[in-house]
């Protein structure tokens, strides 16, 4: 039962020096107090200092961080690696909420996190439909461009009629199985 310390800030302008110090009040000794100067934005997952953490933490273990968003300012991102985290057995203290994941209060907060990534999620998600919609409204066709020409779709229909595989059709069009086979089965022309 290890408590380690994480500390981090976005900028080498930053300086570590009052978390680390926060950490170090809670009894954590400063060779397990982890430190890393990283953009909050950058997911759990591609921070190398706190990833080396986490595959080092085992069961019955503590991470303390000093404020909530020095584990992410993502909700979804950080509640995922609290989630991991819970799952394997290991709690997490934030010292300037005065939560650890271990008690009723600290589920009561995972809870909450939920909503509020629920809630991240979901503004993301109209703010994409909204951006697609008026996209659409200007004529534009959202996503990836079509690699053949309508013609060439067309090409590729009449292929089909004449009997000759998927396979056969992306050879004689140089496009990969797959292209040959949405081509081969679309309704009509792309424009």
């Amino acid at each position: 039962m290890t408590r380690y310390g994480y500390a981090r800030v976005s900028t080498t302008k930053q300086s570590t020096d009052s978390q680390t110090s926060d950490l170090q009040k809670e009894g954590i000794p400063s060779n397990l107090i982890i430190t890393e100067t990283l953009s909050g934005a950058t997911s759990w997952k591609q921070r190398p200092e706190l990833s080396r953490l986490v595959h080092r933490l085992k069961a019955g273990d503590t991470l303390t961080v000093a404020k909530l968003d020095r584990l992410g300012r993502n909700a979804v991102d950080v509640l995922s690696l609290i989630d991991i985290l819970k799952k394997r057995q290991i709690s997490v203290r934030i010292l300037n909420l005065g939560i650890d994941t271990s008690g009723a209060g600290g589920r009561l907060f995972l809870l909450l996190l939920a909503g509020f990534a629920e809630f991240e999620r979901n503004i993301i998600r109209e703010r994409i439909m909204a951006g697609l919609d008026v996209a659409r409204a200007k004529g534009k066709r959202p996503g990836r461009r079509c690699i053949l020409s309508p013609e060439k779709t067309a090409l590729a229909r009449a292929m089909k009629q004449r009997g000759l595989s998927s396979r056969e059709v992306s050879e004689l069009l140089q496009v990969s199985r797959m292209t040959a086979w949405r081509a081969m089965n679309s309704l009509e022309a792309v424009p």
